[in-house]
């Protein structure tokens, strides 16, 4: 594990020696290291079992984000796994517990990003959610694109897994042949994180807002806002601040369980049946 750190951090050109590889908090799916070098610190990432491509598709986000003025961390370096570990190393940012003060830059910033505007849903490339596939084709019809390649993708995905039973797969079928009416609008095509769960952004000790581990694409900004409900993480100065910079239209209180029954089925997929129940509540409520 530290040999290929240590081989990544070389690959960077700095060739001073590593004083700290301290084990830190990076989620359910890498392990993650604070790293300190005599001329540096970083953030690195190690992942054994996903995909090649795993770390390549989170690099790409992090990128097209920073490319369009988004606060993120800086992607460094991949290391390829060559024998048994990947490694992603990205800048290193010294973070501190929210204290609600940065609320409102977080608001901003996510704001911010959902105006950065584009002609085509998805993205050029395929991605991961979790490490589940989210494949991207681009397209110009939102509704077709949320319907096959985010709803129609889990429920193969939970089908090969037998994860989802007759009477669900029959209601997300009436949901999926429902889904333009239910949505009911067309929305402008924004950049969108894709992952924005309340752990997947951080405070710096400078008090200014990072997003993190994002699963990038274009598509309804009101996706995004979905997820930032679901399992909290996100204050009323959060939102008071993103409606004031960006509105969202009438009726959006009305979609939000259809965008956030995406990612119920991920983690349904993921993590098991203790989502269930979330499931089967937005599915029946629109289609019984």
């Amino acid at each position: 594990m530290k040999g290929a750190i240590e081989e990544a951090v070389r690959e960077t050109g700095d060739q001073t020696s590593i004083e700290k590889c301290d084990a830190v908090s990076g989620g359910s799916i890498n392990d993650a290291f604070y790293i300190k070098t005599g001329a540096q610190e970083y953030f690195a990432k190690l992942n054994r079992s996903a995909p090649d491509d795993f770390f390549e598709a989170e690099e790409k986000g992090l990128r097209l984000l920073d490319q369009q003025g988004i606060r993120v961390p800086k992607p460094l370096l991949i290391l390829p796994r060559e024998k048994s570990e990947m490694v992603f190393l990205m800048e290193w940012i010294p973070s501190v517990p929210s204290n609600g003060k940065t609320d409102r830059a977080l608001g901003s910033l996510v704001a911010e990003m959902h105006q950065k505007r584009a002609s085509t849903v998805g993205l050029d490339e395929p991605n991961y959610i979790g490490e589940l596939p989210q494949p991207n084709h681009q397209e110009r019809d939102w509704v077709a694109f949320f319907r096959d390649h985010r709803l129609g993708t889990i429920q193969r995905i939970a089908n090969e897994k037998n994860i989802l039973s007759v009477e669900r797969n029959h209601q997300l079928d009436v949901l999926k042949d429902n889904l333009r009416s239910f949505l009911g609008h067309n929305p402008e095509i924004s950049l969108l994180h894709g992952d924005l769960w309340g752990g997947n952004w951080l405070e710096s000790e400078s008090g200014k807002p990072y997003l993190i581990d994002p699963a990038v694409y274009c598509g309804d900004r009101e996706v995004d806002i979905a997820f930032t409900y679901l399992f909290g993480g996100y204050s009323t100065e959060f939102y008071n601040q993103y409606q004031a910079d960006y509105p969202l239209l009438n009726g959006w209180e009305e979609r939000i369980p259809i965008y956030q029954l995406y990612y119920l089925l991920v983690h349904l997929v993921l993590f098991g049946e203790s989502y269930g129940s979330a499931v089967n509540r937005i599915l029946k409520r629109y289609t019984v």
